[in-house]
């Protein structure tokens, strides 16, 4: 009998190869990002910050698609690390915005020059520049 994971890959296999894509750039990014002391999941929380300047926590759940209590606990441990503030919203008295600090700001410009170009050159080492051209193209057409 085969495991519920087989049979997911049999139905989806395509969705299990972008799985495991995403999973390695993650692994990759994270051992370029690991002298800085910071992951991939929470460069991914300063970028999203960082592309809407000010966001609320369930602006930013959306974007990153992930549960609003983990992501309360990566901005908990993200405001304890000086890499950003939660401020009270002006259009919404329960609620709060998320900014980057002055810190959390340099750090991403700093994630930005260390991971640069070579994460991409060493996620499409063994395609050509055609294949890494028609790759973004097919995947542009998925997204909507």
């Amino acid at each position: 009998m085969k495991s519920t994971n087989d049979l997911f890959n049999d139905i989806i296999p395509l969705g299990r190869l972008i799985y495991m894509v995403n999973q390695k750039k993650d692994r990759l990014l994270n051992d370029y990002l690991s002298p800085l002391d910071i992951t991939a999941t929470q460069f991914k929380v300063l970028c999203s910050i960082r592309c809407q300047t000010c966001i609320t926590p369930v602006e930013l759940k959306k974007i990153l698609s992930v549960d609003l209590g983990a992501l309360t606990r990566m901005l908990d441990r993200l405001v304890c690390k000086g890499w950003i503030v939660r401020n009270p919203n002006p259009n919404d008295k329960r609620g709060v915005l998320v900014q980057l600090t002055p810190d959390g700001a340099a750090l991403c410009e700093q994630c930005h020059q260390l991971v640069g170009k070579d994460l991409h050159q060493e996620l499409t080492k063994n395609l050509t520049a055609e294949e890494v051209a028609t790759l973004e193209s097919l995947l542009r057409k998925i997204l909507p």
